[in-house]
């Protein structure tokens, strides 16, 4: 299995994306699931080893996640990595949680899901496992036939887990734009919100990871 699906995999169980950053509870999977080992080195490396706090840093501030590439590709290069194999590994994390210029769609796994309630509709367009929202995709919702919410993330078992641009129609009038890293359907970390002619960056809780 390609190693951006088995970090998917990985955030579908209990604990979810925490579970990620959890040695003891992923790096086995990792090695049983991948198909290249040491990529999952690699990973691991990134996830457990000097470049984790950075990483970590990166995921509560997504909206500025060039800034911190830099500070981490050196971080494991002062482990022993390549240059190339250190951009390589980030990229791998950038894949899986979808971020912009790394939205990887594997259109054999692209599907549909709409689930509509009456005045509400929802419509998903992009990857799919066993019915449910799981990949890239973006999800639009309508009410009473009128467009209301957009989310391009990642899914993981129909639930949000990546990073999220994400807009709203307020009082049918007032479009604001939310981007930043998304975990249970819910952005942790620094936001940054673009509402009229505001921009702004809305801090909400970090995860304890």
């Amino acid at each position: 299995m390609k190693l951006i699906w088995v970090i998917r995999e990985i955030c579908s169980v209990e604990g979810g994306f925490k579970a990620l950053f959890d040695k003891s509870k992923a790096h086995r999977v990792l090695t049983e699931l991948s198909d290249d080992k040491q990529e999952v080195e690699r990973f691991s490396a990134l996830l457990y080893g000097s470049a984790r706090t950075s990483l970590i840093e990166l995921v509560h501030d997504a909206y500025n996640y060039k800034d911190y590439v830099s500070k981490i590709c050196g971080d494991l290069r002062n482990g022993g990595m390549s240059e190339e194999d250190a951009r390589r590994t980030l990229e791998i994390f950038f894949k899986a949680f979808g971020f912009p210029g790394y939205r990887d769609v594997d259109s054999k796994r692209v599907g549909a899901v709409i689930n509509d309630k009456g005045d509400f509709k929802i419509e998903y367009q992009g990857e799919i496992r066993n019915g449910k929202e799981h990949g890239i995709g973006i999800r639009t919702c309508y009410f009473e036939g009128n467009w209301c919410n957009y989310d391009e993330s990642v899914w993981v078992d129909g639930v949000m887990c990546g990073y999220d641009d994400s807009k709203e129609v307020e009082f049918g009038m007032f479009e604001n734009r939310t981007v930043g890293f998304v975990v249970e359907d819910h952005f942790i970390g620094k936001s940054r919100v673009f509402t009229g002619d505001e921009e702004y960056t809305d801090v909400g809780e970090r995860l304890d990871i």
